[in-house]
């Protein structure tokens, strides 16, 4: 099924428990998402680069957005996120054939046509450098060593929507929940919420 991005995505080790995928999911969600879950849930992918959500972490992770953007409460399932926190989700769920990317860095929201699989093995494969700034993790790696774990993320100690640079000394590494918690206070607090 993401037989594109089996080629070109490899999985971090250790790999994840697959047992702890066993999860109640909705009927009505799409076969696509329940497979993607099922089979790479909580799977990290070249040197953390990209990562699929834990089945069990799905609601924290809708929750957690969320904070940040409300009207998409119920719209939503994320699936995964990429080294800068900025989280993937599908929209219309039962269907999934609507991908949104949530950019806490710059308070906005973005719509790439398409389902779970052609995001995987299209949108990810062809343009990684866009969808995951591929060539901005592989500078900030080689200039920092560092990578992200599964509960992290490259945050921006200032971020871009209060003027910060994308650059890779605006960048640290800290907890995803934090980040992002960070940010939606920070977001609606300009909003005026």
């Amino acid at each position: 099924m993401f037989k594109y991005f089996d080629d070109k995505f490899k999985k971090d080790s250790p790999p994840c428990n697959k047992e702890n995928n066993a999860y109640p999911y909705p009927a009505d969600m799409a076969e696509s998402l329940c497979h993607l879950f099922k089979n790479y849930g909580g799977d990290s992918f070249n040197g953390g680069l990209y990562r699929i959500i834990k089945p069990k972490d799905i609601r924290i992770w809708s929750e957690r957005i969320c904070k940040a953007f409300p009207a998409y409460k119920k719209t939503m399932i994320c699936f995964g996120y990429d080294w800068l926190g900025r989280a993937f989700a599908a929209e219309n769920p039962e269907k999934g054939n609507h991908i949104l990317m949530f950019e806490s860095g710059t308070g906005e929201v973005f719509n790439i046509e398409g389902d779970i699989i052609s995001f995987h093995n299209d949108e990810l494969v062809r343009y990684g450098d866009v969808s995951l700034a591929e060539g901005f993790f592989s500078e900030w790696q080689k200039e920092t060593g560092l990578s992200v774990k599964y509960n992290k993320c490259a945050s921006y100690k200032i971020p871009l929507f209060l003027n910060g640079k994308d650059e890779i000394d605006n960048l640290y590494v800290e907890d995803i929940d934090v980040s992002w918690d960070i940010f939606a206070q920070i977001l609606n607090k300009i909003r005026g919420r």
